[in-house]
């Protein structure tokens, strides 16, 4: 009777045991469920978020691009404006070496490193001097005679010219406009 009291007490022990343990573990498989499932919303969340994120990042990059295609068209206006302003200076240039009584302009002509003139001269000494005179200049770094032909305009023999004239550095130019508003 003991022996049947100690192995039924030892029985109950093991099965009080076995149901504690199981209670453990099922307790703990409740605990990592619940955590799986705050993990799996945890995601979900963290996905829709992301696509909210790549939508904003789509947003961004294409804004990115917008100031890009800014920044290039307010480089070409701040370089047409500087070119503007030397352009006017090299007509004022001009302007003062040309004589009035002497030299005729028929056109003026703009190209990537000069200017192309032509017109018409009393003579060739007249045209020499205009020559000198703007190779002198700051804002050219010489004169170079393209075509010269003896032409007739009103009775009187003319000297028709073609010149191009190589503009100097824009350093150089700039050197030259401070000096001149000193």
């Amino acid at each position: 009777m003991k022996k049947r009291a100690r192995t039924r007490s030892e029985v109950i022990g093991f099965m009080t045991l076995l149901v504690v343990l199981l209670a453990l573990l099922g307790m703990a498989a409740l605990t990592l469920n619940q955590k799986v499932t705050v993990l799996q919303a945890n995601i979900k969340d963290l996905n829709d978020k992301k696509t909210k994120y790549n939508a904003i990042l789509t947003e961004i990059k294409q804004l990115e691009q917008e100031k890009q295609k800014l920044t290039a068209k307010i480089d070409v206006i701040k370089q047409l404006k500087s070119q503007s302003q030397v352009t006017v200076r090299l007509l004022d240039e001009i302007a003062k070496a040309t004589p009035a009584d002497s030299i005729w302009l028929l056109s003026i002509k703009q190209a990537a490193g000069g200017l192309a003139l032509s017109g018409v001269a009393l003579d060739n000494t007249r045209l020499a001097d205009y020559m000198d005179r703007l190779s002198a200049s700051p804002y050219f770094a010489g004169a170079t005679l393209g075509k010269s032909a003896l032409t007739t305009i009103a009775g009187q023999d003319l000297k028709e010219f073609s010149l191009s004239l190589a503009l100097e550095q824009a350093e150089n130019n700039k050197d030259s406009k401070q000096g001149n508003v000193k």
